[in-house]
């Protein structure tokens, strides 16, 4: 409601983005379509809870730190990650299956890749999920899976449940759990 007040200002489609959640929340129902709260709460809570961010921080000195801090999602992060996981169809399935992102350098594009990437391995419930980090050369592929690792090298909760392949660089995430054979990995055309 913030970018349709002009509150926050945000371009043509990203306005006529809110306007369709929005239409649809009140009229969805006519077509099929539901948002599940719940759902889009719990996949937004998996962020916080469970992934980490590497933040920067200047001393009073100009000396700068970084430590891991709860990736609390921005608005505009929690918007797409809440449409993705909340809104469902007439038979239960997810209504996007895709999502078109396109934000400036630096504004945290391949972090919150990353996390969907997490989330769809372990927080969807699939067995034999298989998630990508996919681009025209595996060097660009690299640089969303290396956040992937950095957030598994971090998370108590996903070094219980994921084990690497390779190190030094780890080349795939895969499930612990027997039977499930579920895997992050990079891969290049």
């Amino acid at each position: 409601m913030a970018v349709l007040a002009g509150e926050i200002v945000a371009g043509p489609l990203v306005r006529a983005a809110c306007e369709r959640h929005l239409r649809d929340r009140e009229s969805g129902a006519v077509r099929g379509l539901l948002f599940d709260v719940h759902a889009a709460q719990r996949a937004i809570g998996f962020f916080r809870d469970v992934l980490t961010v590497e933040v920067e921080e200047r001393d009073e000195f100009g000396e700068v730190s970084t430590f891991a801090a709860p990736f609390d999602l921005q608005a505009w992060q929690a918007f797409i990650v809440g449409s993705l996981f909340g809104w469902k169809n007439a038979l239960g399935f997810r209504r996007f299956r895709r999502a078109y992102v396109e934000i400036g350098k630096g504004n945290g594009k391949s972090p919150l890749a990353a996390g969907i990437g997490h989330y769809m391995l372990l927080g969807c419930r699939k067995l034999r999920a298989e998630i990508y980090s996919a681009a025209t050369d595996k060097d660009q592929a690299a640089i969303l899976f290396r956040d992937a690792v950095a957030m598994w090298e971090r998370s108590p909760a996903l070094r219980r449940r994921l084990k690497p392949k390779g190190s030094n660089p780890v080349w795939e995430l895969h499930t612990s759990r027997p039977g499930v054979n579920s895997y992050f990995k990079p891969i290049s055309s």
